[in-house]
């Protein structure tokens, strides 16, 4: 498995990404619809509305302080995971998601813990996210990075459709060089 940074124009990062970014988002509804009851009148144009947000981000994450990155393996995209500018103090990460067939070889934590280096060698001193309450794999990889749970944070994706209180907000201290 290798880790690769997505750089150059958004267009070409959107195309690289669209299926693996719908199917994170298509694989988020039918989580929150199994174990919270949570339906979309149109869940078509839910997904659309959170893929044109991350659209949007692509040239924050493409930048000089932001990341994109992918995992793939011999037989294809596996994971994928984003470094997001919020302030010249505080970056997000946005979009981790590893394929189902790919999850358990270590890609989560390859992207995760390349996005934080990077993180710390931009200068940040603060790395939050926002995570859904059903990603427990998720919760168990960030808690080992240390990452402690916070209160929500503004201008959280997930206040787009309304799923604030399904969501845990966390966050990691870097530590100053």
């Amino acid at each position: 498995m290798r880790i690769e940074r997505l750089t150059g124009p958004p267009a070409r990062a959107e195309a690289a990404t669209a299926e693996i970014m719908r199917e994170y988002l298509f694989w988020c509804g039918e989580r929150l619809a199994a174990d919270h009851g949570v339906r979309f009148d149109d869940t078509e144009a839910a997904v659309a509305a959170h893929h044109r947000e991350f659209t949007r981000e692509l040239p924050h994450l493409l930048g000089p302080r932001g990341r994109l990155l992918v995992a793939r393996t011999g037989t294809g995209l596996a994971g994928v995971g984003a470094l997001k500018p919020v302030d010249t103090a505080t970056a997000e990460i946005k979009r981790m998601y590893v394929r189902p067939e790919a999850r358990g070889q270590g890609a989560g934590r390859a992207i995760l813990e390349t996005l934080l280096a990077d993180a710390r060698t931009i200068g940040y001193q603060t790395v939050r996210l926002e995570t859904a309450t059903f990603m427990r794999e998720a919760h168990a990889l960030y808690r080992s990075l240390d990452f402690q749970d916070r209160p929500i944070f503004d201008n959280t994706e997930a206040a787009m459709s309304g799923l604030e209180p399904f969501m845990l907000f966390m966050e990691l201290r870097l530590p100053r060089p």
